[in-house]
């Protein structure tokens, strides 16, 4: 725990998920605001690290403005953020650490005009896991001067090394604390079949079909942060499509459970590190037959934007893993349909939310690469139509 005096901390300047590929983006960072530390740029271990060897990933607040409050003593947490999986990922692992230094110190995030808005709900719903009254949070909307500032350790860093045997047992400990939960689910499927786009492609029929087969099925957005961690703790087997709900893991401790990820990052298995240390056994499926992309603003392909795709015998027979039976309730014309139903909802979304005239050719050469015969043009013309008929001034 390192100990700051006569310390300004700021509010939110700017806060994104990734760095970026362009020199200017990546040594901008992904973060500003916060404590301005003392010599700042020598302030490691208290800064917002990523990656395996920690470098910082942030930037000294600028501080325009004149200090308009004053504190006593605070810890230090690091920003609120809009996205569930960079929360817990990239800011939450300081609040374990917070949380058990006593019952009375407030702990510290800066919010402010990015932040669009109050906390959202599982913000309430992390700080309540890690047994945290809501009266100890200070969120930091204009700069203040604190006497005394505690740092945590950054106990996790996204995409860094596994977590210490210690961390994890705090994590056992803080989980402990929410009473016994009877590990009573064979299996659990967390989907994101409710999102048009980064997930599997068919992925709606495929949540159908695992429920018939008496597989639990969630849709992690719909859940509060404590239903979520009591549905894992519930089960033995568990697959996730690949997204931020996988950060929820994150909140345990060990957990006696197979899990298994829908990957759509193949070169950069999300969270790796941090879930093999705390599950029995992890395994990423990789995408047999391919991965259908949209494109950034820069023209690089999106993964958040993906639809992964697998061979249909390929993915019948990983979905054994969960159902022993999937065979007996799948229905290959139905999947057929379904899926291209899919990709079409996911070529209009994309002609919806772009304006980048190379992103259709660039689709129809992945269709044709992976052997899916689409409406493609009737897709392409629904999205537009729709994105025509949403902007003002439009024709």
């Amino acid at each position: 725990m390192k100990r700051f005096h006569d310390v300004t901390v700021a509010p939110t300047e700017y806060l994104r998920n990734s760095t970026g590929r362009l020199p200017r983006e990546a040594s901008g960072g992904i973060y500003r605001g916060g404590p301005v530390f003392p010599r700042f740029a020598l302030q490691v271990a208290a800064r917002h690290r990523r990656g395996w060897l920690g470098f910082p990933r942030d930037t000294r607040p600028r501080l325009t403005g004149p200090v308009e409050a004053q504190a006593e003593i605070g810890l230090w947490c690091g920003p609120v953020s809009p996205h569930y999986g960079h929360m817990i990922a990239d800011f939450g692992m300081r609040i374990a650490t917070a949380s058990r230094f006593d019952r009375t110190t407030p702990l510290v995030f800066s919010a402010g005009p990015v932040a669009m808005g109050p906390p959202p709900a599982f913000f309430w719903g992390l700080v309540e896991h890690f047994g945290v009254d809501r009266g100890r949070i200070c969120l930091i909307e204009r700069p203040t001067l604190f006497r005394t500032l505690l740092v945590p350790p950054q106990a996790e860093r996204l995409d860094g090394p596994p977590p210490s045997r210690a961390h994890l047992d705090v994590m056992d400990e803080i989980v402990a604390t929410t009473g016994p939960v009877p590990q009573d689910l064979e299996a659990l499927f967390v989907s994101r079949a409710r999102w048009p786009d980064g997930r599997l492609a068919g992925e709606p029929y495929v949540a159908e079909v695992l429920e018939r087969a008496g597989v639990a099925v969630i849709q992690p957005e719909m859940l509060p942060v404590s239903e979520q961690v009591r549905m894992l703790r519930r089960a033995r087997r568990i697959l996730f499509s690949e997204g931020s709900a996988l950060h929820t893991l994150q909140l345990l401790g060990r957990l006696h459970a197979r899990v298994a990820v829908i990957a759509r990052r193949p070169k950069a298995p999300l969270a790796r590190a941090a879930l093999a240390a705390r599950v029995e056994d992890l395994a990423y499926w990789q995408p047999s037959r391919g991965i259908l992309y949209g494109l950034n603003r820069r023209g690089r392909p999106r993964p958040d934007r993906a639809l992964v795709l697998f061979d249909e015998a390929d993915l019948v027979e990983k979905l054994r893993f969960l159902a022993p039976d999937i065979a007996d309730h799948w229905d290959g014309a139905a999947y057929a349909a379904r899926l291209s139903a899919d990709v079409a909802q996911w070529i209009a979304l994309n002609a919806y939310s772009t304006d980048r005239p190379d992103l259709l050719a660039f689709i129809r050469r992945q269709l044709a690469r992976l052997g899916l015969t689409v409406d493609v043009d009737g897709a392409w013309e629904i999205g537009r139509t729709t994105w025509r008929s949403a902007t003002p001034g439009s024709e």
